[in-house]
């Protein structure tokens, strides 16, 4: 028995990087004779963030194409172009301060009602299949919360009527870029009178591959009935038996120096909030969960990620006794391509869509699964192939 788990990262509009490659993933089901969609080949989705709104499409049925669509077409809803230049008459040292003491850049009114649109006011509970899990950090009571619609072990939950585009809305309220979204109860009289106020995951799991790993594993040893658990393709599951695709959405990270942040303020990590603290949280995930799975080799675990630019460059003949060399930022461009890529997580300008679309296409046609100074992996087409066929 194969247990197939597909991780989605978060990354804002970078999530058109996520479903360029789930295209080709999509495209290889149906190469194998697996399944038309990417619904029917997977058992559980998991998403922190766009990833969850990723998880929140596919849950419901849409098609790779239609969530690149998605994106190409309502991400400047959920990002107003007129709210991210809010500030850009100002020097940029002034727009620096002038957004950290601002309120959030965008209201959540534009991605409820792109959500509302492209979920049909399911609950999470109407998902019947997939598993789905989502994940927003829970600011009160300073947890995680695991937002899924497998939760046999722990009976009803508050959040079970809560609308799908309520719980991606509340993933994907980024600190600075959202305000917080505030999640209850629908049956106060079942539940009581509670409030959630919840944040972007990423601040916890933006990449929720080991949270999806926990949940199988919790609910498959749990002493619910054998028929619940066959009913979730849980019944003596086995670490062995699980697989994991795990998608990013464009690793990037600004290399800082001892000598750049030896005299950092309060204000100057403020500003740096988002590429600090949040970015880490996936590049864990994603060592810790390489290593339970298996390592590099493993038939069962697939991380499909790239540098949107690379940010290092090795010295001549190098050695392991050798640091590289730190690019500055007009020097750093696509491995792939060749180009500069926006790194922006909000930027929704139709050109650069379509460069994050194809500096991914570049990925997919002459990447590889990792590198290393010693070392490199597969070429990602074939690796996408072998995961298919292995699972």
């Amino acid at each position: 028995m194969s247990f197939r788990i597909l991780s989605l990262d978060g990354g804002g509009v970078r999530g058109i990087v996520a479903a360029r490659i789930l295209q080709q993933v999509e495209q290889e089901i149906r190469n194998q004779g697996k399944g038309e969609f990417l619904h029917e080949y997977f058992d559980l989705i998991a998403g922190t963030s766009t990833g969850s709104i990723l998880t929140g499409g596919i849950a419901v049925g849409k098609t790779s194409d239609e969530l690149i669509q998605l994106y190409r077409d309502r991400g400047k809803d959920i990002f107003p172009p007129d709210r991210k230049e809010r500030y850009k008459n100002f020097p940029s040292i002034i727009r620096s301060i002038l957004e950290v003491f601002s309120a959030s850049k965008y209201s959540h009114d534009g991605i409820t009602k792109v959500l509302k649109d492209a979920y049909n006011y399911k609950r999470i509970k109407d998902i019947e299949k997939p598993i789905i899990l989502i994940l927003a950090y829970d600011t009160l009571y300073r947890n995680t919360t695991f937002f899924t619609n497998c939760h046999p072990d722990l009976g009803d939950r508050w959040y079970d009527d809560c609308y799908l585009w309520e719980i991606c809305t509340a993933s994907a309220s980024a600190p600075t870029f959202f305000p917080p979204y505030k999640l209850e109860p629908v049956d106060k009289q079942k539940f009581g009178n509670w409030e959630f106020p919840h944040i972007d995951g990423g601040v916890s799991a933006n990449n929720p591959s080991l949270a999806a790993l926990s949940l199988v594993m919790r609910v498959s040893q749990s002493s619910v009935s054998q028929e619940i658990k066959e009913q979730y393709k849980l019944y003596n599951l086995r670490l062995e038996d699980i697989s994991i695709l795990s998608i990013g959405t464009g690793q990037t990270g600004e290399p800082y120096q001892y000598e750049q942040i030896k005299n950092w303020r309060g204000l100057n990590w403020v500003k740096n909030l988002t590429n600090i603290f949040m970015e880490p949280t996936s590049e864990i995930g994603s060592t810790i969960c390489r290593q339970i799975m298996g390592g590099y080799d493993s038939k069962r675990y697939l991380r499909l990620q790239f540098d949107l630019n690379e940010t290092f460059k090795p010295k001549p003949k190098e050695t392991y006794r050798d640091p590289r060399i730190v690019l500055p930022p007009e020097d750093r461009t696509n491995r792939f391509t060749g180009e500069k890529v926006t790194e922006e997580i909000d930027n929704t300008n139709s050109e650069i869509l379509q460069q994050l679309i194809d500096t991914t296409s570049a990925f997919i046609d002459r990447g590889l699964t990792y590198y290393t100074r010693d070392d490199s992996g597969s070429p990602i087409k074939k690796a996408i192939a072998s995961f298919i066929r292995d699972n």
